[in-house]
């Protein structure tokens, strides 16, 4: 067994492992990882064969691990420790004050070992979009500027994300408000459409409302759709009710190092499903 830097042929490999786990990701995202953070993901190969892997992608201040899994076979052999020690000392050697991530219950403890902290609940939302007409204004001013979407993710998360805003908003649909100022991104993952990220500074009631309304009115019919929201964002959670979602899963947010003052009331979606941000 040993570890290595990923490479793009293991994504294959990687992906039918995390389609097994029932993990919405895809090579677009999965590629973003490499492109932006080539030394920082990691495999564990038994011969040539991929054992295990974990993605970190970074952030001006912070850091994120994502896609952390072992393949079932190989588990109870100290696979996912290493992996995990390797992604650690990689992000501390680029002296990332906080690194977050989304813990399935089950690696809760592993992930406390090496002194990550509970922060919140994040629920993972599935529905439907449905043909509907309804009071709520969903016409949309879309806001070309991409550091205007930075500005106001900056502002929510205490961290200068650019690599990942700029890159979703290159291939993700995006809806906008200019006041109060929001925006919501959504695109197809696999075979579902997720909705991240969703962010609104201030705005309150028809406004989200608006901007969800209209993401759904340009999907067809039927379509699966699916998001991750911070537990703490109620306002979120009576909307989604509203149009029907559910729940339909639940993970850890958790972080390593001191919490910034994080505006979650105000991030309706996280960016990516769980691995990004």
């Amino acid at each position: 067994m040993k570890i290595r830097y990923m490479l793009e042929k293991d994504l294959p490999v990687i992906l039918k492992m995390a389609h097994e786990e029932g993990w919405k990701s895809d090579l677009v995202e999965s590629r973003m990882f490499i492109e932006f953070n080539p030394f920082g993901c990691f495999v564990c190969v038994d011969e040539d064969k991929v054992a295990g892997c974990v993605m970190t992608f970074c952030h001006d201040k912070s850091a994120w691990i994502g896609n952390f899994i072992v393949s079932g076979k190989y588990r109870g052999k100290g696979i996912g420790r290493k992996l995990l020690s390797r992604a650690i000392e990689y992000l501390d050697n680029k002296k990332k004050k906080q690194i977050y991530l989304n813990a399935a219950y089950k690696a809760k403890g592993l992930y406390k070992k090496f002194g990550f902290k509970d922060v919140m609940l994040v629920n993972r939302w599935q529905g439907e979009a449905i043909k509907f007409i309804n009071n709520v204004e969903n016409s949309q001013e879309t806001i070309p500027d991409i550091f205007s979407f930075i500005e106001l993710d900056t502002s929510l998360w205490k961290d200068e994300r650019f690599s990942l805003i700029s890159q979703l908003s290159s291939f993700r649909h995006v809806q906008a408000y200019s006041r109060p100022f929001g925006f919501l991104m959504y695109g197809k993952v696999d075979d579902v459409t997720t909705i991240g990220p969703w962010e609104l500074k201030g705005g309150k009631g028809d406004v989200s409302e608006g901007l969800f309304v209209s993401a759904l009115s340009n999907l067809s019919p039927g379509s699966k759709v699916f998001l991750d929201v911070p537990s703490i964002n109620k306002e979120a959670g009576e909307l989604l009710v509203k149009y029907g979602f559910k729940i339909v899963d639940s993970t850890m947010f958790m972080c390593r190092g001191r919490l910034p003052k994080i505006h979650f009331n105000e991030i309706f979606s996280f960016a990516t499903m769980g691995s990004m941000g």
